[in-house]
């Protein structure tokens, strides 16, 4: 085996198991450096924590005869290696590492699972070039199970170990991600942590690829959750400070505590306006992969305090590369409006359906609005450059927009509705849709960082300075089913009404009171399941963000052929 590049990295040998196990797996969390965090990679930790508190790291001690040392931390530049052994054992005449697996093992057959045993040959070929002498076993403690297996370390399994260790180089200088197994090994995505990000069943059925079924309902089976159940905590109290007490984050007002949250349970945390943070807090809230948004008081978006950025810099570098090419960003800017305008229609038709009156009124389909935006629509795919798309999408709006009015079914002045506005909003209905918009902007933001984009260049909206574009551009497609859907579910059902809105001059904005309650409508909107249109499964409006973020970055990296925007029945 030719000796490692000097200037490659060192390879962890935990991941020698992932090339064994599963390519794409190695290449999503040591390449591009992605990793998420379930039950399953939970318990291991805890349980390898454990193991290592039974005594000091690399301090021999003296168990029932023999010398157990524990976390023993060797490398090799030869090999392009590096590892921290469970635990060495060694007596009189041998030494041997001992690996901890948290699973059991296989039950009949073989003791131990190959990837496993791979793993613990890479620890072997560790200490025989640490002590210059053969070492001929290994061992494998299976938790679960508790069993103990000694593994052999013939020639056959050092052969596979070096292998593993020449195809993880060959993955870490290469820029394509890995295809997803066969739907023949399709089981060993269970339990996996990174299923969500790595989207197999997905990938298999847009790239041709056998799925595991397929039926009218669904044509794949979705293997992803349908919800993050972590709470989205909205601060608006002005002159309030958030901070940490143990596990938990402590608001207070004036000196009072007004909120007690345990830390484990959020998933990202919004400030608006004067709404201080402590520096301890915002630390410990980044480690947790909590994000932390930033809006005024009325509630523009001003940015994000997020973790460090992925190591994805090859899909940021696919990303800069094809955005600049003006053909394919057409495409998915056609994709994208198409989608946009297709969604407008719906909740447009759903709306005018819903209505009583006259039945001599054209309703939903039959509507010359919906008319017109279906033939908006379908010209979508004719347009031959992004100039003229905008002027598509500019007739799309007007026409929605324009007949606004008739979804809205709150009688009085108090939300009149004549055309959009902003900067500042000077009506009710315009305040909402501003508000919402913003929302879904921090949002679309979040997504697009969490998969490893530039949220700052766009396909659609470009890149013009201070505007996260690319974060515009996803939003597009929700624009209707989230940010709309919800203004009109908080003016149609009375959440909202005319005497929670402060005017002076030609603005308009919701008092703390309402604007509290339209936060507590807007996650309840983004809780509702939906289903996708490719997909055929049902999932969270919110995570539908997620996962058209993650189908537009296998268009980007080439992993698919088409990015399909996302449409609602």
């Amino acid at each position: 085996m030719l000796p490692a590049n000097s200037s490659d990295p060192l390879i962890p040998v935990r991941a020698l198991n992932q090339i064994n196990f599963c390519e794409r797996l190695f290449y999503l969390q040591y390449v591009e450096g992605l990793m998420a965090v379930n039950a399953y990679v939970e318990d291991g930790s805890v349980k390898h924590r454990r193991m290592a508190e039974i005594s000091a790291p690399c301090q021999p001690r003296m168990e029932d005869g023999v010398i157990h040392t524990r976390s023993v931390s060797l490398s090799s530049e030869r090999l392009g290696i590096t590892a921290k052994l469970d635990l060495v054992e060694e007596t009189d005449n041998k030494i041997f590492p001992v690996e901890y697996k948290r699973s059991a093992a296989p039950a009949g057959g073989n003791p131990w699972w190959e990837n496993d045993a791979i793993q613990l040959c890479a620890q072997v070929f560790l200490l025989e070039e640490h002590l210059g002498k053969a070492i001929h076993e290994g061992v494998l403690y299976y938790i679960g199970s508790k069993s103990r297996s000694v593994v052999p370390m013939d020639a056959s399994l050092r052969e596979k170990t070096l292998h593993a260790i020449r195809r993880a180089r060959e993955l870490f200088a290469s820029d394509k991600t890995p295809p997803p197994l066969p739907v023949e090994k399709a089981h060993r995505c269970e339990g996996c942590s990174l299923v969500a990000i790595c989207q197999p069943e997905e990938t298999r059925m847009l790239t041709g690829m056998k799925t595991l079924r397929r039926n009218a309902a669904s044509g794949v089976t979705r293997v992803m959750p349908t919800r993050n159940d972590g709470a989205v905590l909205y601060l608006q109290e002005q002159g309030s400070r958030v901070s940490k007490q143990s596990e938990h984050l402590i608001v207070r007002c004036e000196g009072k505590e007004m909120q007690k949250v345990p830390m484990a349970a959020v998933r990202q945390v919004l400030l608006f306006g004067n709404v201080q943070i402590s520096t301890q807090t915002l630390g410990l809230l980044l480690q947790q992969e909590v994000d932390v948004t930033i809006l005024s008081a009325r509630g523009r978006f001003i940015g994000a305090v997020v973790p460090a950025p992925t190591k994805n810099v090859t899909l940021r570098a696919e990303q800069y590369r094809l955005f600049s090419n003006p053909a394919a960003t057409l495409r998915l800017s056609q994709a994208c409006i198409r989608a946009k305008i297709s969604n407008q229609r719906t909740l447009l038709m759903r709306s005018l359906r819903s209505r009583g009156g006259d039945v001599s009124v054209p309703r939903g389909g039959d509507s010359p609005a919906a008319e017109e935006m279906a033939r908006l629509a379908n010209s979508v795919e004719r347009v031959e450059d992004a100039e003229t798309l905008l002027g598509v999408e500019g007739q799309a709006a007007h026409v929605y927009f324009s007949n606004f009015q008739q979804m809205i079914k709150s009688v009085g002045g108090g939300f009149d509705f004549q055309f959009r506005n902003r900067r500042p909003p000077r009506d009710p209905v315009n305040a909402l849709l501003s508000l919402a918009y913003s929302l879904l902007a921090k949002d679309a933001f979040a997504a697009v960082l969490t998969v490893g984009f530039d949220p700052y260049l766009g396909f659609y909206h470009g890149s013009k300075f201070g505007r996260p574009s690319l974060a515009l551009d996803m939003m597009e497609e929700f624009r209707a089913v989230i940010a709309d859907s919800v203004v009109l579910t908080v003016i149609n059902t009375g959440v909202v009404q005319e005497a929670d809105f402060l005017r002076w001059g030609n603005a308009c904005q919701l008092t703390d009171p309402a604007r509290k309650r339209f936060f507590e409508a807007y996650e309840q909107r983004k809780a509702v399941e939906i289903t996708h249109p490719v997909f055929g499964y049902k999932m969270t409006c919110g995570r539908m963000l997620e996962v058209q973020a993650r189908l537009l970055a296998a268009f980007v990296r080439g992993d698919i052929s088409e990015y399909k925007g996302f449409t609602v029945r």
